[in-house]
């Protein structure tokens, strides 16, 4: 490829930059009615006006021939995209909708189908010539298509999108009469221009001013959409914003003169506000916090009333200069306040009620799983939490004790001493299960004279062990009754997890079955469960010692 720039192909290249920064602009400022549809107008400028600065700048035909092609992208597009501008302008929702949009773009597709393929049947440029003015420029002698599809096509979406413009002047408010006018000149720049390239009234033949036009269009519309449409709006909302605010706000100068105050503060001070403009800022407790900057609280006292006011002060400044004169907000705060106290005394109401539930809750707990009379946790806990240690076990594969305890001839106690006696010897076993188990271990009552302990992490001959030590130490206590002293003693039968069972109910049974046994061979022994009776004739040595880790004659 071969490329001369010049003068011309210069300003072309400009006028794409111009119209992709635009484009740009109007993108970040999309949510403005017409800038979304302006930024997509500029893109097809950008490649309209790119190719052309290439075309313009080649110097071989068929070079040219391709930009030109290229530059059909956005010469069939953008009087499509204008009148989509001028649509959504106009806040026409049927005109947007995207069946409208294919609809809109099925003559320019098969327009540009035509120029791709010219070279077959000469329907959008029937021939070439070098242009009489110089420039590196070429004229275009277009062929019978190009009028109807490209120019009438073209010329009709702008008309059509002219007169959009021209409706806003009658159907939008004043305020925006001025910012229609502006943008129906903008809209008169592409129709001239492009007139002058078709009828051949220009200073260079061959060069069409219509994608520079239309990037100077693009400026027009990018400074009426996005600058003057908030001129014109900034001001007039800000004036209703300051009148329709619920804070009060006053303005004042130097010297406390009210300049300015909006209906909410005038109702605070009880007079209308053009009364209060251009008087003395007289209430003292506003006074005094007027040129200290930031948020305080001040109260009103007035006849039978009394308010409390948030006061936000701050200096008037412009573009970071401080023009002079005070602006204070104020927000009344009375009812906040009174609902705040309220709602704290509720609060502390609550939370003494809600300590006095927790208190109460933690006690029945205890209750519900703890043995009035000796403390230690009763037959409901160990439910609750066998269960888990039995699954705790399996999961950890380790070994379980459980071991079913039973005072020996405590009704005889009961009988002869009486049961405050009994019950001191209850509370003696179970102070001395509790000062000889483990803090992973778990005692229970389970009603009577039966307790049961479970011993996590301890094999048969350790648990038998741990068990026949508290049986010894508990036949060693002496207990008064009036003047006698007397020795008690208890049997306990042993079942282990995994060996002997996996569940609460099948261990109880199986150490149920260990005490019976050692019961029925004399009492004030421990017996561990025996699977069966052939290993209990061979291993158990109970005839010799009644305390030896003897195994059960039973069977299950």
């Amino acid at each position: 490829m071969s490329l001369v720039f010049t003068s011309i192909s210069a300003i072309s290249g400009l006028a794409a930059l111009s119209a992709a920064t635009i484009g740009i602009l109007a993108w970040e400022r999309r949510k403005v009615s017409g800038a979304r549809y302006l930024a997509w107008l500029m893109l097809a400028v950008t490649v309209w006006a790119g190719a052309a600065t290439l075309e313009l700048s080649s110097t071989l035909l068929r070079d040219k021939i391709f930009w030109s092609k290229v530059e059909y992208l956005g010469t069939l597009s953008v009087p499509v995209l204008f009148f989509l501008l001028a649509a959504d302008y106009n806040q026409l929702e049927r005109a947007l909708r995207p069946r409208t949009i294919v609809q809109l773009l099925l003559i320019p597709l098969f327009s540009l189908a035509l120029a791709l393929t010219n070279e077959k049947h000469g329907l959008i440029w029937r021939s070439f010539q070098p242009s009489p003015s110089g420039h590196n420029l070429l004229i275009f002698n277009h062929g019978p298509l190009f009028w109807l599809l490209v120019a009438g096509y073209s010329y009709l979406m702008m008309l059509l999108g002219s007169l959009l413009l021209l409706r806003t002047l009658h159907f939008y408010s004043p305020h925006y009469r001025g910012q229609s006018l502006i943008l129906m000149l903008g809209a008169i720049v592409p129709w001239i221009g492009n007139l002058l390239y078709l009828t051949g009234n220009i200073s260079w033949q061959g060069l069409d001013p219509t994608p520079l036009c239309f990037a100077a269009t693009g400026a027009i519309f990018a400074f009426d959409l996005l600058y003057l449409r908030m001129l014109y709006v900034v001001p007039i909302a800000r004036g209703n914003a300051f009148n329709a605010m619920g804070d009060g706000i006053v303005v004042i100068d130097n010297e406390k003169t009210i300049l300015d105050i909006n209906p909410a503060a005038a109702n605070l001070f009880g007079k209308p506000a053009g009364v209060l403009c251009g008087q003395q800022l007289q209430i003292a407790a506003l006074v005094a916090v007027a040129d200290q900057d930031g948020s305080h609280q001040v109260e009103l006292n007035g006849p039978g009333s009394r308010s409390i006011l948030e006061v936000r002060a701050f200096p008037i400044r412009e573009s970071g200069v401080t023009l002079g004169g005070r602006m204070l907000v104020l927000r009344d705060i009375s009812r906040q306040r009174l609902a705040e106290e309220a709602l704290h005394q509720a609060y502390l109401q609550l939370k003494t009620r809600i300590d006095e539930i927790e208190t109460l809750q933690d006690t029945l707990r205890e209750q519900a799983l703890h043995d009035p009379l000796t403390g230690l946790y009763n037959r409901r806990y160990l439910e609750e939490t066998l269960g888990r240690e039995i699954s705790r076990a399996g999961r950890e594969q380790r070994s379980l004790t459980f071991a079913l305890i039973d005072l020996d001839n405590f009704k005889s106690i009961n009988d002869r001493f009486g049961h405050i006696i009994g019950d001191t010897v209850l509370c003696a076993l179970a102070d001395l299960l509790r000062a000889h188990c483990r803090q992973a271990d778990i005692v229970c009552r389970l009603g009577g004279e039966e307790f049961i302990v479970v011993l996590p992490s301890a094999d048969q001959r350790n648990g038998w062990m741990r068990m026949e030590l508290l049986r010894q130490r508990f036949s060693e206590l002496q207990f008064q009754a009036e003047e006698q002293r007397f020795q008690t003693s208890f049997s306990c039968g042993i079942a282990c997890f995994p060996q002997d069972g996996n569940n609460f109910a099948h261990l109880y049974q199986l150490a149920d079955m260990a005490l019976y046994q050692a019961k029925a061979k004399g009492k004030n022994q421990v017996l561990l469960h025996a699977p069966t009776p052939a290993v209990a004739e061979d291993s158990s040595p109970a005839e010799n010692s009644p305390h030896t880790p003897t195994q059960n004659a039973g069977s299950e």
